[in-house]
């Protein structure tokens, strides 16, 4: 009889027990419920990104030949990142590069008119006057990597961005000021970041020594260099390139004395020191090229790693939203 009574109270304590708890959940209910997160206001397009709703073709010069063509948006990609990055880079490397391309080709065509001040046509196939390109070097790889991005872009507020890249940089990409200080109005999204491909650019960028005789530095700079025998770097910028090369009371750009000594000849402004030795005017530096916007070999280094095209975008260009346009 003990038991049985032991029996039931147990049960009737389960009982009250399972009564309390759908109190609970039913006074839990009534709580209110979080109101969802408001979504980011959707980006306001600019007539220039919405007007292409389909694969443009633009007019390009040949230099080789001088000839004018005609030629669709994606085939020039193309030949872009074959001539820019070539065969062996990793597959997401060459989607970042076409995407990056495709949007500094439209810039260049809609914000600075591309080639038509010089060959009257929207872009030229050098690399001084436009970009990279060789179709040639097109193989069914790179072929893919822009099949697969096609028409994806890069935006800031709506406008296409000045999505600009180089082939190696130090440790750290440069602003737009470093770069190109005539555009820093246009473009100050372009901000220095950490970046490591250096590591597996070529073995003459890494660290290099460049001569230029005295009496070509004297030209550029003019006669208040004087002798050049206090030449230095005066100045430097966010990432820590010259800004600006002095001598005796005349001062240059970095920027503007690389480009008067040639691109191909001083490999970028990230210049470790800067003396006479006899005849010459010796640089110390490293990396190639004016190291804003993507690095090359870093895209190269952050898909060996195993990120894919929009972390690497997202890296070099971390203020711009990337958008499908066709």
């Amino acid at each position: 009889m003990q038991k049985r009574n032991l029996s039931c109270y147990a049960a009737v304590f389960l009982v009250l027990i399972f009564i309390f708890s759908l109190a609970g959940c039913q006074q839990q209910s009534k709580k209110p419920i979080p109101a969802p997160m408001p979504s980011k206001k959707p980006l306001t397009l600019k007539k220039e990104v919405t007007k292409y709703s389909s694969e443009p073709s633009f007019s390009i010069y040949r230099t080789a030949t001088g000839a004018k063509e005609n030629i669709k948006l994606e085939e020039y990609l193309k030949g872009v990142v074959a001539a820019e990055v070539g065969p062996k880079y990793p597959l997401e490397a060459m989607k970042a590069q076409a995407i990056v391309a495709r949007t500094m080709t439209l810039a260049l065509i809609n914000y600075e008119n591309g080639t038509r001040g010089k060959h009257q046509t929207d872009m030229s196939d050098s690399h001084t006057e436009f970009q990279e390109y060789d179709q040639t070097k097109i193989t069914p790889m790179i072929s893919r990597a822009v099949d697969e991005t096609r028409g994806q872009v890069l935006l800031y507020n709506g406008k296409f961005v000045y999505a600009l890249f180089h082939s190696s940089s130090k440790d750290k990409t440069a602003s737009i000021e470093e770069g190109f200080p005539k555009l820093k109005n246009k473009a100050g999204y372009l901000v220095p970041v950490a970046t490591h491909g250096i590591k597996y650019a070529p073995a003459k960028y890494r660290n290099w020594t460049v001569k230029i005789p005295r009496s070509e530095i004297q030209n550029i700079m003019g006669s208040k260099a004087g002798t050049l025998n206090d030449i230095r770097v005066s100045t430097r910028g966010p990432s820590g390139r010259a800004k600006t090369i002095t001598a005796g009371k005349a001062t240059i750009s970095a920027v503007d004395l690389r480009a008067k000594i040639g691109p191909d000849r001083l490999y970028s402004t990230v210049i470790s020191s800067v003396k006479t030795e006899g005849n010459n005017i010796v640089f110390r530096g490293s990396g190639w090229g004016h190291g804003v916007g993507m690095e090359q070999w870093g895209a190269y280094a952050m898909a060996k790693e195993g990120k894919n095209a929009q972390a690497i975008i997202k890296h070099y260009f971390p203020k711009a939203q990337l958008h499908d346009m066709y």
